[in-house]
């Protein structure tokens, strides 16, 4: 199922995106003055899928402006000869959020500069034919330059290859690993099923409205949390393949949870202690 052993280096990573209204204006002639909500719903309007029952389907990633890239890096560590786990959870833009807009081309070049200059093995859920996408399609309108993040070995066996399509472990997309089609899993209903919070209290089509009111705090501890299902998902996968024994196994979860614990003791980070509370509820 993985043929490489857990890199020292990992990083689970999540987007979140909303309709460009800018795009909006540009594609459909609207004028400047035209509000997001409006220049939103033409654009939904213009998309493959809508109708009077389905008014919000999905657009395309060109079309979709990135608002929040939340990561959490697993390192190995070592300290007086003793191998630890390190563990950081980060977001751009960061919490707490001090501004009602987001620079997207300055977190998405942010974003890529890290992976680029640390070359973590990659991590999502459904990341390659979604968030992905969105990083190289919005860093391209961006007009963004990130050689290091598109570098490539140059034998296809190599490692270090972010985008090689099939049977990729640089990034691992952990949606990949399970079934196709209609009988794939979401990420909320897998984490559930194995035990974990899953989703809290916003759900991804909740996004653009939470955009509109401007509470983008909302979206970046909502997208945060989706980074930690990644990850929890992601140790329940390397277990059941081998990757970790009974022990380490439980041994990474208590490291986390003490992790996460510590986080919470900070009042910016109210929704991990949500987290928290669910993890035990679902237990």
């Amino acid at each position: 199922m993985l043929k490489t052993d857990i890199p020292e280096l990992v990083l689970y990573f999540d987007l979140e995106w909303v309709p460009d209204a800018e795009a909006s204006r540009k594609l459909f002639n609207l004028p400047p003055e035209t509000d997001e909500a409006e220049a939103m719903r033409k654009l939904w309007e213009m998309s493959p899928g809508y109708s009077d029952e389905v008014q919000q389907p999905f657009v395309k990633y060109i079309f979709s402006r990135v608002v929040s890239i939340a990561f959490l890096s697993r390192k190995v560590v070592y300290r007086d000869g003793e191998r630890l786990l390190e563990f950081t959870l980060n977001s751009l833009p960061k919490l707490p959020v001090e501004t009602d807009d987001v620079n997207e081309a300055a977190i998405i070049e942010r974003f890529l500069s890290i992976v680029g200059q640390r070359r973590p093995q990659l991590v999502g859920f459904n990341s390659s034919e979604s968030d992905f996408q969105v990083l190289i399609q919005r860093g391209i309108v961006n007009e963004i330059s990130a050689p290091a993040f598109c570098e490539r070995p140059a034998k296809n066996w190599d490692s270090g290859d972010y985008f090689r399509r099939w049977d990729n472990e640089d990034h691992l997309d952990l949606l990949k690993l399970f079934t196709g089609g209609r009988m794939a899993p979401r990420l909320n209903d897998i984490a559930k099923m194995c035990g974990f919070p899953g989703k809290i209290d916003v759900a991804g089509d909740q996004v653009w409205q939470l955009w509109l009111d401007r509470n983008i705090s909302k979206i970046v501890e909502y997208n945060q949390l989706d980074v930690l299902n990644t990850y929890l998902v992601w140790l329940r996968v390397v277990f059941f393949t081998g990757r970790l024994s009974e022990d380490e196994y439980a041994a990474e979860l208590s490291d986390f949870r003490a992790f996460l614990e510590s986080k919470a003791e900070d009042p910016v980070n109210s929704h991990i202690s949500q987290f928290l509370s669910a993890w035990d509820a679902a237990i």
